[in-house]
Parts: structure tokens; C-alpha cells; sequence
């Protein structure tokens, strides 16, 4: 049942595979995801330890499609955590 009360308000979930404070280091963490069949995006996001680049793979409806794709992120060596937006 909360899952279906966060489809209905309207809540996202994501998988984070990582945050980095160089682009370099982001975007191979990116490619790796990617090579898992995943599909991802990078967010820019200011930390008071300065510009972080988060690469995360979603968005999903729900939290079981965010755990699916966590289980296939962890399955392919990546530390990864689902995340509400």
C-alpha cells in the first residue's frame, strides 16, 4: 500500500551510484552503469565541501523499479542506494 500512495503523490524515486567532486571520476562511474544497461544522468549539486556531480539512474515510479535497478547496480560491483525524491 505506500507504494501506491507515493505513485499517487506524485513521489520519484532514484538509484545513486555515486557523487563526485571531479567530472572525470563522474563520468566513468557513468559508464559503468551504463555498461550494466542502465540509464543515467548527472546532477551538479553545491556541498559545503564545494560542486559535487551525483550520478544516479532513474527516475522510477516506484520503489520496487528503483530496487531493481539497485539490485542490478550492486549485482555489477557498483555501491548504490534508492533515493526519494
Amino acid at each position: 500500500m505506500p507504494a501506491a500512495a507515493a505513485d499517487v503523490s506524485g513521489v520519484r524515486f532514484v538509484v545513486q551510484v555515486g557523487a563526485f567532486a571531479d567530472a572525470a571520476s563522474a563520468q566513468l562511474m557513468r559508464a559503468k552503469a551504463q555498461k550494466l544497461g542502465l540509464k543515467t544522468y548527472t546532477q551538479v549539486t553545491e556541498t559545503a565541501a564545494g560542486n559535487r556531480v551525483r550520478v544516479r539512474v532513474g527516475p522510477f515510479a516506484t520503489r520496487e523499479a528503483a530496487e531493481l535497478a539497485l539490485a542490478k547496480a550492486k549485482a555489477g560491483g557498483l555501491s548504490a542506494v534508492v533515493l526519494a525524491l
